[in-house]
């Protein structure tokens, strides 16, 4: 795969691909968009892009304007290809970035876990946070590592999944490379919350917004490449997702749903032990829970079951909306959102839990 076959993400392919073909890439990148919209994917990409090895004899040199240092690719020929070909030995290796857990050794410690920086290709690291938690041991050991030349390609490449996730001293210690780069080197930072980042850490950066792909287009998109015959089953995950192929595509995308709705059914029933398994898990639960309180309360409005995004589930939908006011439901899906926002302070499971069933119960006039 190579930028051009990233499909919904015309804008920001098209910006990449003219940094590269305009000889002027900037030095610091800020992804930003929805879980699962294609950020990663793009990033690897890109740094496929810049260190393929069809394009030789490069010179470098960086230049500077008001706002972000950038790297200019000169080459002989003046003709820079703006896209990765895919076959070379550069590109090869880049491509194990997307299965990180193959580069890991069997007989690694936890704590060699904790500082790991996925390496495939001597120029380009992927870092992944750890336990939702990039610490400063890995910050460190990626800046010595940018502070280096390249060694097989054009650039020093550094990935940043999930940048959000630095902890306040990794993010201080990055603004020093943010503010002074080493030369022939692009940091990418991915990100679907770029409002938890420092602002410090965001001027610095060339931020490139991804977007939802339309209904339609995803729709077509699974049909034609993802080899899903059925039109009304591509158009109902197209809907589920939110528009995040990498969600569509995942065999669990249902799976997740209906477990999240069976933890819905069980906190309107009797009180229970909590039964999310971790931070991620109760995040998950909360979305999907806020996509079947949309549901309810536009039946509730319209007593419409085509505009329902959850069309299989309409008969429970139904009754739910029966029991409850749509002003109750409102506020209820802004308890719930607020909730949501505080678990970054790991709230406890069980207190949480119990809390949330009572707000379901009181809202959704459900006996208590």
């Amino acid at each position: 795969m190579a930028l051009k076959d990233i499909t919904g993400q015309d804008r920001p392919i098209h910006i990449l691909r003219g940094c590269i073909s305009k000889e002027r890439v900037p030095h610091a990148l800020l992804f930003t968009g929805d879980e699962g919209i294609g950020k990663k994917l793009t990033a690897i990409n890109f740094a496929k892009a810049l260190n393929c090895q069809r394009v030789t004899g490069d010179e470098l040199r960086v230049t500077s304007n008001s706002l972000f240092q950038e790297t200019e690719l000169l080459t002989p020929d003046s003709g820079l290809l703006s896209d990765a070909c895919d076959k070379c030995p550069s590109c090869t290796k880049i491509n194990k970035l997307f299965n990180p857990d193959s580069l890991i050794m069997p007989d690694e410690d936890e704590r060699a876990l904790k500082e790991k920086i996925y390496w495939s290709h001597p120029d380009v690291a992927l870092v992944l946070p750890y336990k939702e938690i990039i610490r400063i041991d890995v910050i460190r050991k990626l800046e010595e590592s940018l502070s280096y030349k390249p060694f097989e390609g054009s650039y020093k490449i550094a990935i940043i999944d999930g940048a959000e996730l630095m902890n306040r001293e990794a993010a201080n210690a990055f603004l020093d490379t943010l503010e002074a780069p080493p030369s022939q080197s692009i940091i990418i930072m991915v990100s679907s919350r770029p409002d938890m980042l420092l602002p410090t850490i965001r001027s610095r950066c060339q931020r490139i917004n991804f977007s939802p792909l339309p209904v339609d287009t995803m729709s077509s998109l699974l049909q034609e490449k993802f080899g899903h015959k059925d039109e009304r089953q591509s158009r109902f995950l197209s809907i589920l997702s939110g528009g995040r192929l990498g969600y569509a595509v995942d065999n669990s995308l249902i799976r997740q749903r209906d477990r999240s709705f069976d933890i819905f059914r069980q906190m309107l029933g009797s009180l229970e032990e909590e039964i999310w398994e971790d931070k991620e898990s109760m995040e998950e639960w909360f979305d999907w829970c806020q996509l079947l309180l949309r549901d309810i309360a536009v039946y509730k409005a319209t007593g419409q079951t085509d505009l329902l995004i959850n069309q299989d589930k309409a008969d429970e939908i139904k009754t739910i909306s029966q029991r409850a006011k749509l002003k109750d439901m409102l506020k209820l899906a802004r308890e719930l959102y607020n909730i949501k926002r505080k678990l970054i302070f790991n709230l406890n499971k069980q207190l949480t839990y119990n809390y949330v069933s009572l707000l379901l119960k009181v809202n959704l006039a459900q006996n208590v």
